[in-house]
């Protein structure tokens, strides 16, 4: 025989045929009559049967990838950062060792600071931004 069919196997296809409806792929009175049958299934060859006429589409949890997204943007921050001040760290101590003389070190903190400030509002901008398709994730 088959495998039998989760209740989260059948609500990814009820899912799947609703993203179908709402695309245009299938009418009102179709919609219906598969869900119901969705509902019904017992095999998941029952409920790949229902989708099968149907473009195929990955599973992909939004939720998840935009968190993920977030997380990697947020670390190339902090790695971004790291580097300027160990970076800066090694130029003063230069600068101290030589003598204290003409702070010239100056000319890779000023514009190093720069694009971190500038680095650091994208990354706020685009947290801000994930987190509203965040918001519209856990509302779709």
């Amino acid at each position: 025989m088959g495998v039998r069919a989760s209740d989260a196997e059948r609500e990814r296809t009820v899912a799947s045929l609703r993203r179908a409806y709402a695309a245009g792929r299938l009418k009102l009175d179709d919609l219906e009559r598969r869900i119901e049958r969705a509902y019904a299934a017992t095999w998941r060859a029952e409920l790949r049967g229902l989708t099968r006429d149907l473009p195929f589409e990955l599973p992909v949890a939004r939720r998840q990838v935009v968190r993920g997204v977030d997380r990697f943007q947020r670390a190339i921050f902090r790695f971004h950062a790291w580097c300027y001040v160990s970076f800066n760290t090694v130029m003063v101590s230069m600068w101290a060792w030589g003598g204290g003389h003409e702070f010239w070190p100056a000319f890779t903190i000023i514009p190093g600071a720069a694009l971190l400030a500038w680095h650091r509002k994208g990354s706020v901008t685009a947290s801000r931004r994930l987190g509203r398709a965040r918001q519209r994730t856990l509302i779709a």
